[in-house]
């Protein structure tokens, strides 16, 4: 890593200063192998530079960053406070042996994750990457309809993050922890879900992008980001949505700020202080709704409100799930295989659940709540109890991570759609859990997403347009 003189040479410099002392501080306390831990902490350092060294993918970024923060600094900090996890930790011993093989699995895992990075280079980076729009020689494309329809397709836009946010924090259609209160018919409830979920963001990236290669000046529109990101993380009761619906295209942002319009270092200050503003409103504000929804389950089952140190700290998925998993005796094929073909049902357990028994387990009525914690791709793989299908594992996952975000930003030209791409990917593979089947699916939509966006900023839709226009005057005339 290259070391300039600057800002950015301080912030490397204080990042290292304070790794060495958290990891002089984790090793002290660390019962297992001085040098399991050592290995541990020295290749997730290296995963989590391989992220910022040479960028070519956000999905990459966010990914090692996640998997960072949900292994090495949890368990650093873990060690260091020696608090109780956020999440439940199974038939985990703490015995030095349990602790040097949850650590020797994480670092596996991180392994097959700078491999499969590794690959993505020998390929030539197929797909390309979605950094630099104008360094990537990509031509942004904006159809010849749009400058004429712009304000009333923002309008619908700010109307749709309202307006559906209402609806699914009246009608209970997707909201974590809950189970659907009302059934539309077929197929609103999935729309609706879909559009909050991410649909509506990914239709800001793209409107946004438009504007900025109209050459127009996006310091206002810009919010409609984190509009979306407010109104979508507490109707459906997420902490963690306002962040990844508004990081990657602010990254995008600010990684292609050279040939953005009116965007100046006060711009940055401005919404930078707007989306801390609306993530300490939304925390709180959640964790009152939660309060609320669960009702006394909070009480009676040990599900807690998380302050915001631990919120820091303890929502990152990892550390806990491969202490579970690897305490777990009964690892092999079969629990692998039925891991796989799992599917989410209401009013039963997903096998994480089944294996963690959090405290919450037995106790909620599962006809109202789905409570549920997941394993993340690292724990998940090691359902199979073999350390290669761990490395080999997440090298597919990544690579799969690295070319679908090629892929969207090749068709799109749109680096603030790949970077919302590369960031649910990534959000789906830290975080990945029970009914990988219903995943697949998820990611099916979203691709026909991407698929109406190509389909609706092609020539051909423009010439749809124009036809249908024309005939409409020429019957207009009779």
């Amino acid at each position: 890593m290259t070391i300039n003189i600057g800002s950015y040479s301080i912030v490397k410099w204080l990042f290292l200063c304070s790794w060495f002392i958290l990891f002089i501080v984790g090793l002290t306390h660390f019962t297992g192998s001085w040098l399991t831990y050592t290995t541990f902490s020295v290749v997730f350092l290296v995963m989590l530079i391989s992220g910022f060294y040479r960028q070519v993918s956000y999905g990459y970024l966010f990914l090692v960053v996640m998997l960072w923060l949900g292994f090495w600094f949890k368990i650093t900090i873990h060690l260091f406070i020696d608090y109780p996890f956020g999440e439940s930790i199974g038939l985990f011993d703490k015995s030095a042996s349990a602790w040097d093989e949850v650590l020797l699995v994480a670092t596996i895992g991180s392994m097959g994750v700078m491999a499969a990075r590794v690959f993505y280079h020998l390929m030539g980076g197929w797909g390309g990457s979605s950094m630099l729009a104008a360094q990537n020689g990509a031509k942004p494309i904006v159809p010849t309809w749009y400058p004429a329809g712009r304000k009333w397709m923002w309008a619908c836009l700010m109307f749709a993050c309202v307006g559906l946010a209402i609806i699914n924090s009246t009608l209970g259609i997707l909201k974590i922890g809950l189970v659907p209160s009302v059934i539309l018919l077929w197929p609103l409830n999935a729309v609706i879900s879909l559009l909050i979920g991410y649909g509506l963001t990914f239709g800001i990236a793209t409107l946004l992008w438009w504007d900025i290669a109209l050459g127009r000046n996006v310091s206002i529109v810009v919010y409609f980001i984190l509009l979306e990101a407010f109104t979508s993380a507490v109707s459906i009761l997420s902490r963690g949505a306002l962040i990844y619906h508004s990081v990657p295209p602010f990254l995008a942002l600010y990684k292609n700020k050279n040939i953005v319009s009116g965007w100046s270092r006060k711009n940055i200050i401005a919404v930078s202080m707007a989306f801390f503003v609306l993530l300490a409103i939304s925390n709180p504000l959640v964790n009152g709704l939660r309060g609320y929804y669960y009702s006394n389950v909070t009480q009676v089952s040990g599900v807690k409100i998380s302050t915001l140190a631990k919120f820091a700290v303890d929502r990152w998925v990892g550390a806990e799930s491969v202490m579970v998993v690897s305490a777990y005796p009964k690892k092999g094929v079969d629990l692998f295989a039925r891991s796989i073909m799992e599917r989410r049902e209401i009013g039963k357990d997903t096998l994480y659940t089944e294996i963690s028994r959090p405290v919450y387990f037995g106790v909620v009525d599962k006809s109202k709540f789905q409570f549920s914690e997941i394993p993340g791709a690292i724990a998940f793989l090691y359902y199979a109890g073999q350390l290669w299908v761990v490395a080999l594992g997440m090298i597919v996952l990544v690579l799969a991570m690295l070319v679908s975000e090629g892929l969207v930003f090749r068709f799109t030209s749109n680096p603030l759609l790949s970077a919302l791409w590369g960031g649910t990917v990534a959000g789906a593979v830290a975080q990945m859990g029970g009914q990988p089947i219903s995943l697949l699916f998820y990611f099916f939509e979203l691709s026909c997403v991407i698929a109406a966006i190509c389909f609706v900023q092609s020539k051909f839709f423009s010439r749809m347009l124009q036809k249908s226009s024309a005939l409409i005057r020429v019957k207009g005339g009779f």
